[in-house]
């Protein structure tokens, strides 16, 4: 199969000069690559035309050729037998592994991809026992008219534990999709398969391991009859035995998932917080923010949201939900404290880290865990606010300056007149709020924004998981098995803008409406919306809460300029426009954005593990199509880099703390070789960086 460009999908906003000749760092055609990156190949899916028919999918019995299929499939795995394992894939098929066969994040394309590993980790890992999960009943996926998968869910045992299993088929050796084809098993192929560790002698990330971990009531480990409340002071203090195996810095919601991970599997942590409190990020925004995504996709590990709470959860609520997590799961936290990231040093001899530690108090800390975790979030702490021609001028005479981090709206704003600097989510946002409490506001679009409604064009596309956990619903595990095993990314970039064709349709009205007043808009890298563009830019795009229909009323004024220099009393834009104001937010994002590491252990640690942000890959995704750096094992050992959304937290941190389970229980968890980096670029239409040149 090769990719056909589409014509459904207008990207001219967004589209590099001349990309179609001069993309990245391989001359790779627009139409070939995902997000403008040049270097992550596109798939093509099994569409009927593609196949050559259309399937009988009605006449298909489910549960026969999945059952028969896997029977095989299982045979040929216990067996070892790679060569008849690859006749059941797809050729262009992918095997997407978390922390299992790998012991990293994983996504083979193609047979010989597949084989390679197949060949030097099957005996390692010793699958067997494979089966259906019960959880899940196999069933049809229909995804539009021309596109069905069967999709089926797995588990299994392995040397060292169990593991879980999603996959897709397709009847790529079908001849007609009729119904005597469809029928056999043979016509049926994998297209995508997923494994993942769930559980590592015995022990589980949701649940632990009751038995060998605990006794019937709690009690001192070190015999000296210490209360519950004095052995969790020593525990967070690190006296008596309590040193930290895991440090994580960093008390959002990412590094809080991941301890309570570890304190479920009796790994001891420590978690550092440079705030005085845990979820101070959502604590200390602007006051309307709420979460764009739905509350019941966004549940923490072992402590779910109450189903009561609103869809799309208040910051502020979500702040001190956080905080109260912390406290009930026991995490043991040091706030107002800092790590000196730069002077971390890592003792190959001894497999353990010596960090410095400056606590609230301004006292010191040598702390020497065997692993640590950094998970300060991908957008940066230092706010980027432009230096302007004339704003001490503007300053001096009263004027107000302020990025969108530190705003506040307080009831003297109201009647001030604002200029917002900028068109993606914070943007839309604050100038809601600020329209909302009787300011008059202009924002200034420089760029074009994709817009989708959060009612009802993100509530229709995660609907399936409305009733997540509840009697009509499926259980999280399943539901995340799905989400993050049955397709690597590159699947669901291309299946991406199969749902924004939904939500445009949905969203016809709004989008009309803006057009009209001249708002610029884009659907998104080839059509698909948000999510193609997230993982690449992490903005550009807008959720609507209800900002675009007081632009739609011209009740927030639109600016397609920039600002030149301000005066006395407003500011004059590059068009020779000017406009007079009052204050001027910067919703523009942050100057040390994207990169964790390098911002905290400097750039040698940064170049070691590989992580080099230019603007076009937020999330370090290499050639095939997963992160990098993300949650997975990294060149430095004992290091980890966390961020993401809560449902990949919620499922990835699972996944990596037992992967730290089964290094301290002695289990070789070395990484499955040959993980391709890609270029050292990741902006479109730019030559790769000559060695030498810094980050």
């Amino acid at each position: 199969m090769s990719q056909k460009p589409s014509s459904a999908w207008n990207d001219d906003p967004i589209r590099p000069h001349n990309a179609d000749a001069t993309i990245g760092w391989a001359g790779v055609p627009l139409s070939q690559t995902l997000g403008y990156y040049g270097h992550i190949a596109r798939p093509t899916l099994p569409t009927n035309s593609e196949l050559g028919f259309t399937p009988d999918y009605a006449s298909v019995e489910v549960q026969k050729i999945v059952q028969s299929f896997l029977d095989s499939f299982a045979k040929n795995v216990e067996a070892q037998d790679v060569d008849a394992i690859i006749g059941s894939i797809y050729k262009d098929g992918y095997w997407k592994d978390v922390e299992l066969l790998t012991w990293d994040i994983r996504a083979l394309h193609g047979h010989e991809a597949i084989r390679q590993m197949l060949r030097e980790r099957l005996s390692k890992t010793g699958i067997k026992n494979i089966r259906l999960n019960d959880q899940a009943s196999p069933g049809i996926e229909k995804i539009g008219e021309d596109l069905s998968f069967i999709l089926f869910h797995f588990e299994f045992d392995f040397a060292h534990g169990t593991g879980v299993g999603v996959a897709r088929l397709s009847p790529f050796a079908a001849k007609t999709g009729s119904t005597a084809e469809l029928a056999d098993e043979k016509s049926w192929k994998i297209y995508t398969i997923g494994t993942a560790l769930e559980t590592v002698e015995g022990w589980d990330a949701e649940y632990g391991d009751k038995i060998r971990y605990q006794h019937g009531k709690i009690h001192d480990p070190l015999g000296k009859g210490r209360t519950y409340q004095e052995l969790r002071d020593d525990e967070l203090e690190g006296n008596d035995g309590f040193g930290p195996t895991v440090v994580i810095v960093g008390a959002g919601h990412t590094g809080l998932c991941m301890a309570a991970r570890l304190k479920v599997l009796g790994i001891s942590h420590l978690i550092i917080e440079k705030e005085d409190r845990a979820g101070y990020s959502w604590a200390s925004r602007y006051a309307s923010l709420s979460l764009h995504g739905p509350t019941y996709a966004n549940h923490l590990p072992c402590l779910p949201f109450p189903h009561w709470f609103p869809t799309f959860l208040p910051a502020q609520q979500l702040a001190k939900f956080l905080q109260q997590y912390a406290t009930i799961m026991d995490l043991n936290i040091w706030t107002n404290s800092q790590v000196d990231g730069k002077a971390a040093a890592y003792d190959e001899k001894e497999g353990r880290w010596n960090i410095s530690i400056t606590r609230g108090d301004g006292s010191k800390k040598i702390l020497h865990p065997r692993h640590f975790i950094i998970s300060t979030g991908i957008s940066g702490t230092l706010p980027n606010v432009p230096e302007v021609p004339g704003m001490a001028e503007f300053k001096k005479n009263g004027g107000l300056v302020v990025h969108s981090s530190r705003h506040k709206t307080s009831p003297e704003w109201k009647g001030k007149r604002c200029i917002i600097v900028g068109a993606a989510t914070s943007a839309h946002d604050l100038a809601y709020e600020l329209s909302e409490n009787g300011c008059q506001v202009s924002m200034i679009q420089r760029s074009a924004t994709h817009v989708m409604s959060v009612e009802p064009s993100v509530r229709s596309l995660f609907s399936a998981r409305e009733k997540t956990n509840r009697r009509e619903g499926q259980p999280q595990n399943i539901v995340d098995q799905a989400t993050f095993l049955k397709q690597p990314y590159p699947v669901e970039y291309e299946l991406l803008p199969r749902g924004q064709q939904i939500a445009r349709e949905l969203d016809h009205n709004l989008l009309e409406s803006l057009k009209k007043v001249g708002y610029r808009l884009h659907d998104g890298y080839h059509g698909g919306g948000a999510y193609s563009m997230f993982l690449f830019d992490q903005g550009g795009f807008y959720w609507d809460t209800g900002a675009c229909k007081l632009i739609a009323d011209r009740k927030i004024g639109l600016i397609h300029s920039e600002i030149d220099h301000f005066t006395a009393n407003g500011v004059i834009f590059k068009d020779g426009s000017s406009q007079e104001a009052d204050a001027v937010v910067f919703a523009t994002g942050y100057m040390n954005t994207k990169s964790a590491i390098q911002a905290l252990m400097g750039d040698e640690m940064a170049k070691k593990c590989h992580e080099r942000w230019e603007k076009g890959n937020a999330f370090f995704l290499g050639p095939e199509g997963e992160s990098i750096i993300n949650h997975c094992p990294l060149p430095q050992k004992g290091l980890y880099s966390m961020f993401h959304q809560f449902s990949f937290t919620r499922f990835h941190s699972a996944r990596l703390a037992l992967r730290i389970k089964a290094e301290e229980l002695g289990i070789d968890v070395t990484p499955y070789r040959n993980k391709p980096l890609g270029p050292p670029t990741t902006a479109a239409g730019r030559q790769p960086r000559p060695e030498g040149v810094a980050l």
